[in-house]
């Protein structure tokens, strides 16, 4: 599909000297037509002159569609600006009369009723009359009706955070009512206008609700539409969304709204029956981020701390966490006037007085101070990149300004090809590098100990520090590699160390919370995304908070962000790999999840489902299928045998069938259990597996020693020991699940400890299972 944008760009230009920003409807045809896309026949009447014979040659309808063209009426058919008349002349000469007698006089009344703040002087029949421009002659199309889907909305929207988006769904009147009450994913699909491939449409567009419908026989009717055609015209728009778009080359148009509402169904072909353009010149730089002084910033050689007191103060904190994380004492200065040495460390009066330009500067100081801290640093060289933990910046009233300074002498700096420093914050807790060997937060260690482990894949970007260091408390098993807080992102963004640290090979898990965008922040984001994603074994996952009117509020007053809207944020991520978590809880499972089921093969979403009581089998087989789904395997007939094989000698098989979900009972002991467990998991047609035994049974050893019974979880031949084996045995993602209380903590936290993951509701444990498994394949 050929776009001719020379044609489109003499529309906007036309407009544009019209003192227009939208495009007519007629032109928006032209448009649509240019851009390799079938319309209606139409011709534009313009105010004055007549329709003759010879100028509707080629009009096969035997009717025709009439409507007003003026700026000012946007809401034509209230106003009896639009009109059905018969395919003649002279029919069209006489609605057309009719019409430009009778829409003034009616567009007058209905403004005074719905927009009583127009200016009176439009409102006069002169102004009115004046507005008008012509009026549109179309054929009026009879289309193929086969209710819901016979009518389909398709948009293009450039968002502030992710510039062109490209949308397609169910259209006509009834779309907000329809699209409120289908789920979401299938009322409308969402796609980055830059990111989708043109492979991948027609799985993009295959969940929406009127996909079948329109591409598959429905109840004895063949497909109304190839999916080709459908393909093409939805990848067409993305193709014109994307060649005007805000990160496109300077004086560029940018489409900042278009919609086609509806398309329809005729003989094989999507037509456009009515349509709308906004347009602007408001490009968005996108170019030139500094994310190459990221290496300095997480990798330093040097470090120079402002703000510490003698006293244990919050500068104070950050260099003694500095120096336990095992970065060289000589290689740390403070800036301290009357000091020679504190812990140690070399103290200098000044910015000016530091013996090298540093690679990391800490700014610990209040925000008033910041200005004139950075601008030493920027006059006399002496930092490669600088954290400012300072809160308040750019989020209290007057505070605001003081950061545009500080981005604007950051600016003036690498203009003028200063040693200027990349700036992480402002208002951050600051950043933990274990390569690095630092920690600039500024939590006593007795009161947060980053875990230290031998596997280290996990790095948490995130733009709320508390959330970050929450996450670290929690997932106390998971050692990052950064942890990286980002505040305001005055400077660096979020994007600027996804795009740095794909390049790492180290960092496998992304762990990302997202607050806010900076302006097309959000498409950098979801390009690295697709970049990080290709690479089999890495993930990242995302939770996006702001997804109220109550929610964005609260982020803007947080951390100065500007939350988007949840949805197109949601979709984007997706399309570009990102598993993106509805809640915490699932945000935190993933990265568990991730972590301990590195290694293991995804083969498809077949399960197996072990317990040993009823009720979990019954549950687990009701949370299969949620949205995204997992499917019961069918166990074959040797795995059939060797079940029965283990379950005979204690009588089980006389009380259970053997079946998935495959309930055991609490007779079964740990052997018996275990080999039920081996047997499902060496089953061709299983692929994952929940493993869910309740504790409380005496069969099974199941308690850490103590008074009262004999037990020991630790023993070899307990099941938690066992099926730890299992684990390390099997190339198979499973979870277990210990549906119990503090007693059995000790069970979860020694499979835990193995690196099995555990959860403690068998719901959870499915969901869990259910979520990761589908947004892993997703990606294959």
């Amino acid at each position: 599909m050929t776009i001719d944008f020379k044609t489109i760009d003499a529309l906007f230009e036309k407009a544009e000297k019209d003192g227009r920003t939208f495009l007519f409807e007629h032109e928006v045809y032209q448009m649509l037509r240019a851009a390799g896309l079938k319309t209606p026949r139409f011709r534009f009447v313009a105010k004055g002159e007549i329709v003759r014979v010879k100028d509707l040659t080629g009009f096969k309808t035997s009717e025709l569609v009439l409507k007003i063209v003026a700026p000012m009426i946007q809401h034509k058919t209230d106003v009896g600006g639009v009109a059905f008349v018969e395919n003649s002349a002279s029919a069209a000469n006489a609605g057309m009369r009719k019409m430009m007698a009778d829409v003034p006089r009616r567009f007058r009344v209905w403004s005074r009723q719905f927009d009583p703040q127009r200016n009176a002087r439009e409102l006069s029949l002169d102004g009115i009359e004046r507005d008008i421009r012509g009026v549109l002659l179309c054929e009026k199309i009879e289309f193929d009706r086969f209710g819901f889907g016979a009518e389909l909305l398709a948009g293009i929207r450039n968002s502030r955070e992710f510039g062109p988006i490209v949308t397609l769904g169910a259209g006509g009147v009834e779309v907000e009512y329809m699209n409120e009450r289908i789920k979401e994913g299938a009322a409308a699909s969402i796609a980055s206008a830059h990111l989708l491939r043109k492979k991948d449409v027609l799985a993009h567009l295959e969940p929406l609700a009127v996909f079948d419908k329109l591409v598959h026989p429905f109840r004895g009717r063949p497909p109304v539409l190839r999916s080709v055609e459908l393909r093409d015209v939805h990848f067409g728009l993305c193709r014109l969304a994307a060649h005007y778009s805000p990160f496109g080359p300077g004086g560029r148009f940018v489409i900042e709204e278009a919609e086609v509402n509806p398309f329809v169904v005729k003989d094989g072909r999507l037509l456009p029956l009515d349509g709308l353009c906004r347009f602007s010149r408001a490009r968005v730089d996108i170019q030139g981020r500094p994310f190459a002084g990221i290496a300095r910033l997480l990798h330093p050689g040097s470090i120079a701390v402002i703000g510490v007191s003698e006293k244990m103060n919050l500068g104070h904190i950050i260099l003694r966490n500095i120096l336990k994380s095992g970065f060289p004492r000589e290689k740390v200065y403070v800036v301290k006037p009357g000091h020679q040495r504190i812990d140690g460390c070399l103290c200098v009066p000044d910015v000016a007085s530091l013996p090298e330009p540093v690679d990391l500067f800490v700014l610990t100081l209040a925000a008033d101070q910041c200005y004139g801290v950075m601008s030493d640093l920027i006059a006399h060289g002496k930092a490669r990149s600088v954290i400012i933990i300072a809160g308040g910046m750019g989020e209290k009233q007057g505070a605001s300004s003081l950061e545009e300074r500080i981005v604007e002498l950051v600016a003036d700096g690498r203009r003028q090809g200063k040693l200027t420093p990349v700036v992480n914050g402002g208002n951050c807790l600051g950043i933990y590098s274990k390569p690095g060997r630092y920690d600039t937060t500024f939590i006593p260690e007795h009161k947060l100990k980053f875990p230290k482990s031998e596997r280290s894949h996990l790095a948490y970007i995130s733009q709320s520090g508390a959330f970050l260091i929450s996450r670290v408390s929690r997932l106390h098993r998971f050692e990052p590699l950064y942890g990286i807080s980002l505040g305001n992102q005055i400077d660096l963004r979020l994007s600027d160390y996804l795009r740095y640290l794909k390049d790492d090979p180290q960092v496998k898990i992304f762990a990302v919370y997202i607050e806010g965008f900076k302006s097309g922040d959000g498409y950098l984001l979801a390009e690295a995304v697709r970049d990080i994603t290709k690479t089999p074994g890495r993930a990242v996952v995302v939770y996006k908070s702001g997804r109220t009117p109550e929610g964005r509020l609260a982020t803007s007053s947080h951390t100065a962000s500007i939350a988007g809207e949840y949805g197109v944020c949601k979709a984007v991520l997706l399309g570009a790999g990102a598993i993106v978590a509805d809640s915490i809880f699932d945000f935190e499972n993933f990265i568990k999840g991730l972590t301990d089921l590195a290694g293991k093969t995804l083969r498809g979403r077949r399960v197996g489902l072990l317990s040993n009581a009823g009720f979990e089998s019954v549950i687990m087989a009701d949370g299969l299928k949620n949205g995204d789904r997992l499917e019961l395997a069918a166990f074959t007939a040797a795995t059939k045998k060797r079940l029965a094989g283990a379950l005979t000698p204690l009588g089980i098989d006389k009380l259970q069938d053997i079946k998935n979900p495959l309930d055991v009972t609490p007779v079964a002991d740990d052997a018996v259990f275990c080999e039920c467990a081996r047997a499902i998991l060496a089953d061709p047609g299983v692929d994952c597996a929940v493993i869910s035994p309740v504790p409380m049974t005496p069969a099974m050893q199941t308690l850490a020693p103590g008074e009262g019974h004999a037990e020991s979880l630790f023993n070899a031949e307990s099941a938690s020991s066992r099926l730890i084996e299992i684990f390390r045995s099997t190339d198979k993602p499973f979870v277990v699940n210990i549906d119990a209380g503090a007693t059995y903590d000790p069970m979860a936290a020694h499979m835990e400890a193995a690196g099995v993951p555990v959860f403690r509701r068998s719901d959870e444990a499915v969901r869990f299972l259910r979520k990761y498994m589908n947004a892993r394949l997703k990606r294959r």
